[in-house]
């Protein structure tokens, strides 16, 4: 599991939410106390016993500002807390990077669905820490939860909203700026359609590989690494376009089953139903 990112100079929470056997559980008298440390050089930036913030049942955070978040690092998140009287500890790692503003734009929720994205491809191991090997090589600057949020903010979004019809006006967007946010029942769609662009993402920085002549040097090739990422590219468009039909389909239909018949707009009333409709129950009952 990869740790989470914390732009620099973000303010934004750490939490924890504390289950008793799969329920969430306030500790004793609801006290939860926190420590964080950057474990790069020892620092303390909150020092321990500091109180956490009650938020609901079993859910408890602290509020990082600018200062807190100011140096980049690894950071450790001590938590302690007691539950009939028996200590409990608990330790939890972010790490302090450069400035995401694709991250940062997300809410929580597309955040979520972002890491789980990331997850996907972090189990591949031509990198020191998992994950493609572009990490590794500082010219690409590739932090891959901002690549995964500018894909789902831009190119992902582009695709689902104006490929196929009916293309969606006014299109459809995520983050807090959102003027049109995209809707919740379909953030299935958006997290294959964003997997699938990361894949296309990562296979077209493969471009330029130059091939080594005249050298006796020993050398890692990756030059097929475009070609396999593009096969496993097309693989998950496939599915991906499965389900951004179905959302079309359903936009397209929904509850105004009308249709274009050489032409001529068909209404409703007159189109075979795939369930029942109001329309239809008025009909069969002899109504207008």
């Amino acid at each position: 599991m990869r740790v989470r990112p914390i732009p620099q100079f973000a303010t934004e929470p750490v939490g924890i939410m504390i289950y008793t056997q799969g329920v969430l559980t306030d500790p004793d008298n609801q006290y939860v106390y926190l420590e964080i440390v950057n474990t790069d050089n020892g620092t303390v930036i909150i020092p321990s016993g500091t109180l956490a913030t009650y938020e609901s049942t079993g859910t408890y955070q602290y509020g990082l500002n600018s200062t807190n978040t100011a140096v980049q690092g690894n950071y450790q998140v001590n938590w302690t807390y007691t539950i009939s009287g028996s200590g409990r500890q608990y330790q939890d790692n972010f790490v302090i990077a450069d400035q995401m503003p694709y991250w940062q734009n997300l809410d929580y929720d597309t955040r979520q669905i972002a890491a789980g994205i990331v997850h996907r491809v972090d189990k591949s191991f031509d990198s020191s820490s998992g994950g493609p090997y572009l990490q590794e090589l500082s010219q690409s600057g590739f932090n891959i939860y901002e690549e995964v949020a500018f894909l789902m903010s831009t190119e992902a979004l582009d695709y689902i909203n104006y490929e196929f019809q009916p293309v969606f006006k006014p299109a459809f967007e995520v983050g807090y700026n959102a003027m049109s946010p995209f809707p919740s029942s379909y953030y299935g769609v958006l997290a294959t359609q964003t997997y699938a662009h990361l894949v296309k993402h990562i296979a077209r920085n493969y471009i330029e590989q130059p091939a080594p002549e005249n050298m006796n040097a020993a050398w890692m090739n990756r030059r097929d690494y475009y070609n396999r990422w593009m096969d496993l590219y097309r693989m998950e468009k496939e599915i991906a376009d499965k389900q951004l039909r179905q959302m079309k389909r359903w936009y397209m239909i929904g509850s105004k089953r009308s249709m274009l018949v050489a032409g001529g707009l068909i209404p409703r009333m007159f189109v075979n139903p795939a369930r029942p409709h109001f329309m239809y129950a008025a009909v069969n009952m002899g109504g207008m």
